[in-house]
């Protein structure tokens, strides 16, 4: 039985933007909420995020074509989801820099790793470009505006996390295509 890293990978996009996806959705639709409970739940959604690029870089470590970035994203997710979880008021009255700060380092290691991915000859590794600029964008949004508060920052921060979570299950499409049968 051949094992298919193409889908893990695959998966492994679609489940992190999932998440985030969802995130993003529930600011939206609570922003009150969002920034009172900001701290648990983007948490846990972190926490999942990090275990959720552990997972794979971990089980795929035979595969040259790894991605070595889940790594120091997984990582990095972690100590977010650990940080908003134990901290939670500070992660309500500095939520906009801090995801800023994780749309930083998520944007500027996704645009190394499309590089890398072009040079492996990956169709369509200009999409991870393109989502990993957007994201870069977005950083420079919510760092550049700190003092943002209410309704403004919970729709913000939704925005963001949608946009993040479409990038993911978009790059997971079309970077590891399903096998044609």
């Amino acid at each position: 039985m051949d094992y298919d890293f193409n889908k893990t990978a695959r998966w492994t996009f679609y489940t992190a933007g999932a998440i985030l996806a969802f995130i993003g959705a529930l600011a939206l639709l609570n922003p009150i909420v969002t920034l009172v409970s900001a701290g648990v739940s983007m948490g846990v959604g972190f926490l999942l995020a990090g275990a959720n690029y552990l997972v794979p870089y971990f089980s795929m470590r035979n595969n040259p074509l790894r991605p070595k970035w889940f790594l120091p994203l997984g990582v990095a997710d972690l100590a977010f989801g650990v940080l908003f979880i134990t901290h939670i008021a500070l992660a309500a009255f500095t939520l906009s820099t801090l995801l800023g700060a994780w749309m930083l380092l998520s944007g500027a290691l996704k645009l190394y790793s499309s590089f890398l991915i072009r040079s492996s000859g990956a169709p369509k590794w200009w999409m991870m470009s393109l989502g990993a600029a957007l994201m870069l964008i977005l950083s420079f949004v919510l760092l550049s505006n700190p003092a943002l508060e209410g309704l403004f920052l919970a729709a913000l921060v939704g925005v963001s996390l949608v946009s993040a979570g479409a990038i993911f299950i978009a790059e997971g499409r079309l970077i590891y295509p399903a096998k044609r049968k």
